[in-house]
């Protein structure tokens, strides 16, 4: 029996030192340095060598390292918003034009309505999150579609958003320290990308190492076994569409800080990205959605296209790179596509 084998095997090998088998103990290191799961990490090293010897000059400076944190930490926040439901069996594909309402319309209220900064967030914020509390509702209470659903009350959103911009750009009348929030840096490191780890390492703890997530993962894998184990699925799945509501609308006030103006389209093109950098980091780490392996994904998508921005690729080129990363990804994780409702 090979718990018999495991008892009786020498201390030696047991303990990693050489032995018998001691030339085994590199070898398992190296082997698990090349599992699938850690390619992630190996492909961004592969394409920073890469685009540092085609493009030292422009790819190898501080700028490109900044300016790749701060533009995915968009896509990274985004990418936590449709996580949390994801893991919970739901899918939500609100979160871009969510955060594009809340981007508009922290812009507008700038310019309109006199309040200081201190109450439009707040504002904003809960403006957001009601969306993701009427999806909820209806995904939670009615059993309706979350895809169908979500993507009705984005359109939603988005046409309060068209509402609110009359399809002009908003210049937004923000104090010097509101834009420092999305244009400024702690140490070296922008701002909008230590709201993005912070947020990223409050559902890590969560979904890995609280009794929650383990809650969470049972609803996703098997919601009628654990609806009769007593897990409350109903109010789950209301509180992770709540939520992602409510870190779409933070990130559209990121992104207000950050540009400063708004348009009713700018925070669309984030959905796409945001989803490919899901499933691929679906394929890292473990294998399930995990928010360790979508960090790796934000950033392998952040120096993909930065580094063929840099090389002046066209910008169907972009495109071309998010979609085939999303085709990719769902064809070696196809199983969590079978678990949307």
């Amino acid at each position: 029996m090979r718990v018999k084998q495991t008892l009786e095997a020498p201390p030696e090998a047991a303990a990693g030192l050489p032995g018998e088998h001691g030339g085994e103990a590199a070898p398992n290191l190296l082997r698990r340095a090349l599992d699938p799961r850690f390619s992630g990490i190996w492909a961004i090293l592969a394409c920073i060598a890469g685009f540092s010897l085609a493009i030292p000059d422009t790819f190898l400076t501080e700028t490109t390292f900044k300016t790749v944190l701060g533009d995915q930490a968009v896509t990274g926040l985004l990418a936590l918003a449709v996580l949390l439901p994801f893991v919970a069996g739901v899918f939500d594909l609100s979160i871009a034009s969510v955060a594009g309402f809340a981007m508009v319309l922290c812009t507008w209220l700038s310019v309109h309505s006199g309040l200081g900064i201190l109450l439009i967030c707040p504002l904003v914020l809960v403006a957001s999150t009601c969306f993701g509390v009427v999806s909820g509702l209806l995904v939670s209470r009615l059993r309706t579609n979350s895809l169908v659903t979500t993507l009705g009350m984005g359109t939603v959103a988005l046409g309060l958003t068209q509402l609110l911009t009359h399809q002009n750009t908003i210049i937004g009348d923000f104090s010097a320290d509101f834009t420092k929030l999305g244009q400024g840096y702690l140490l070296w490191v922008p701002l909008p990308f230590v709201y993005f780890a912070v947020v990223a390492l409050i559902l890590y703890l969560c979904l890995e190492h609280a009794p929650v997530g383990r809650r969470l993962q049972a609803v996703g894998g098997n919601p009628i076994a654990s609806r009769l184990a007593g897990i409350r699925t109903e109010r789950i799945e209301f509180t992770v569409l709540t939520i992602s509501a409510f870190i779409s609308g933070l990130t559209g006030i990121v992104l207000a800080a950050k540009l400063g103006a708004a348009t009713d389209s700018t925070a669309q093109g984030y959905l796409l990205p945001a989803i490919a950098a899901l499933f691929l980091g679906a394929t890292q780490i473990v294998d399930r959605v995990n928010v360790l392996g979508t960090v790796i994904a934000v950033l392998l998508l952040g120096v993909g296209i930065k580094g063929l921005q840099l090389l002046g690729a066209e910008i169907w080129v972009v495109q071309f790179f998010n979609g085939a990363v999303l085709v990719f990804a769902v064809t070696i994780d196809d199983g969590g596509v079978n678990r949307l409702k």
